[in-house]
């Protein structure tokens, strides 16, 4: 569905056809899920919470003014609901399952078991930072989100961003090279 048929489909339920509806739901409910689930890590909060997501959208379809794209607004409305939702749980937890490394087939065993050794380490460090920490952090390198995307999405200025996203990637190294000096005693 591109922008355009997508406009019209909005104004459509907002002059009343309602059923129409369904096709936002299916268009979006696996991109909405998604980002749910990054943030609270609970595939049942998440299914939860998505169908919240667009409840809540439907009754807001109102004030959907157009100045963003319906994505970038439905995606707003998830963040909000997922970090509400996160930080009344006082849950910080963010599934790593589908995070990926490139493993490619190492001749050397020190190699692939120093490889293993930085994976664990950067689980362990991604479980240290706050809820939007991992979020814009996980969004930003793993899903190629843009600054600008983030910005629309959470509601933080792009300057703001790139200094907590500065500042989050300086805390994961300092979490890292701690956690070496734990093991190795450097």
């Amino acid at each position: 569905m591109d922008k355009k048929e997508e406009k019209i489909l909005i104004e459509r339920i907002k002059a009343g056809e309602h059923n129409l509806y369904a096709q936002l739901v299916d268009h979006y409910s696996d991109i909405i899920f998604n980002l749910i689930y990054k943030v609270v890590g609970v595939r049942a909060d998440a299914e939860e919470l998505a169908q919240d997501v667009f409840v809540k959208a439907f009754f807001s379809l109102d004030k959907f003014r157009g100045e963003s794209s319906f994505s970038t607004w439905l995606y707003r409305i998830a963040y909000n609901l997922a970090i509400s939702k996160s930080r009344l749980k006082k849950r910080f937890f963010l599934s790593l399952d589908n995070l990926s490394f490139n493993k490619t087939e190492e001749s050397d065993e020190g190699e692939h078991l120093l490889r293993e050794e930085n994976f664990v380490l950067l689980e362990e460090a991604l479980e240290s930072l706050d809820i939007q920490e991992r979020f814009l952090v996980v969004s930003f390198y793993k899903d190629d989100k843009s600054l600008k995307e983030l910005s629309e999405i959470t509601g933080i200025t792009v300057s703001n961003l790139k200094i907590k996203l500065f500042r989050t990637r300086k805390k994961l190294n300092d979490y890292i090279c701690s956690r070496r000096e734990v093991i190795y005693g450097k």
